[in-house]
């Protein structure tokens, strides 16, 4: 259900109200031997015609209800209310549709709409089913019988001694405007629930205090000695983000475990900038010192070696052997890529994604000899 079903439902609707304005709704005919005589009722006029079948010559006759008044009253005042609350229904009609335009664009309940394609749904269905109720007695009053009047809305008489016959039927225009006031119960179910969608207010982003603390490296603890309770180990630390940056504090590297989306990116490129400024200000002629920083549930060890610092975002476990490893990355990689890292201005280095994805691998590497 939506609010686009039903002003479909309500048009569907008005189109068939507009076309029970060309339409007769309801017809009475009289065939004798010599003649024939048709009265067609419509929304806002009634045609009459007669037909001698001797000579085959045909008279007709248009007649709005107030000048029919005059010699059918009972007739004119039911049709004249049918046609007052099928206009008024029409009316409602319209308002519905424009109702839940505004429901939509303005983001209000769908019942004021609901409410207006109810009414008009009731107004031409009451019209439609009261001359079901109202004509037969007043085309009695008004019409020639053949004696036992008109008892029903649809029927007819037959008097075999002079073979006459009398007849009357509802048309098109009265089985139109039912099936237009159901189509406006329709489009009334289909708006009567909607509720405005509200905007979901946007995330209020965590403020994060970043902590500065230094980070002894311990000396390689002595092997444990045997015991026979078990021994917790710690987990394994869960790398993120690695990132290499120069000499000249420019980020030379960034490797990721997971494809980041747009706000990650924004993200990291704020604290990559915020990273080389502190590689600038705290690790100049600090070779081999490592530093580590909480960032809310995260932290971020850095490690410096004649000024190439490698970089690491942790989520959990031990940082002392992600301290290791870093040491052993500078080392390897001041071997085999000293000069090109030392001047290195934005080129490509090829191969040095494979040297930084050795922090992801479950082993340990063992830190490098002690000078």
């Amino acid at each position: 259900m939506s609010v686009w079903s039903g002003i479909a439902a309500a048009g569907v609707a008005i189109a068939l109200a507009l076309a029970v304005f060309g339409q007769p709704t309801w017809e009475w005919r009289l065939d004798t031997t010599q003649a024939r005589e048709v009265w067609q009722y419509g929304l806002f006029s009634a045609h009459h015609e007669l037909t001698n079948k001797t000579s085959g010559q045909t008279v007709t006759q248009d007649y709005s209800y107030a000048e029919l008044a005059a010699s059918q009253p009972n007739m004119a005042h039911v049709y004249g209310e049918f046609a007052q609350f099928f206009l008024l229904g029409i009316l409602a009609s319209f308002g519905g549709v424009a109702l839940s335009a505004v429901s939509y664009w303005k983001r209000i309940r769908g019942i004021f709409a609901g409410l207006a394609f109810l009414g008009a749904c009731a107004s031409i269905l009451y019209a439609t089913f009261a001359i079901v109720f109202t004509l037969p007695p007043a085309a009695t009053a008004d019409l020639p019988t053949l004696g036992s009047g008109i008892p029903e809305f649809r029927g007819q008489t037959y008097n075999p001694s002079n073979g006459t016959l009398l007849a009357w039927t509802p048309l098109t225009g009265w089985v139109l405007a039912i099936v237009s006031g159901l189509a406006l119960a329709w489009a009334s179910s289909d708006v009567w629930h909607l509720a405005p969608v509200k905007k979901a207010a946007p995330p209020r982003a965590a403020k994060l205090t970043p902590v500065m603390k230094a980070v002894e490296v311990p000396l390689a603890p002595p092997p444990p000695p045997p015991t026979e309770f078990v021994v917790e180990v710690p987990p394994e630390p869960m790398i993120e983000e690695v990132f290499l940056i120069g000499q000249n504090g420019l980020l030379i590297k960034h490797m990721s475990r997971s494809l980041m989306s747009d706000k990650d990116r924004d993200v990291v490129g704020s604290m990559i900038s915020a990273i080389s400024s502190f590689v600038r200000e705290a690790f100049s002629e600090r070779d081999g010192e490592v530093h580590e920083v909480t960032l809310g549930d995260h932290r971020f060890v850095m490690c410096n070696d004649s000024g190439l610092v490698a970089a690491v975002l942790v989520q959990a476990g031990q940082t002392e052997d992600i301290v290791h490893r870093l040491r052993h990355l500078l080392a390897v990689l001041q071997d085999r890529y000293g000069a090109r890292l030392m001047h290195w201005s934005g080129e490509a280095i090829e191969g040095i994604e494979d040297e930084l994805s050795v922090l992801w691998q479950p082993y340990h590497v063992p830190p490098p000899p002690a000078e």
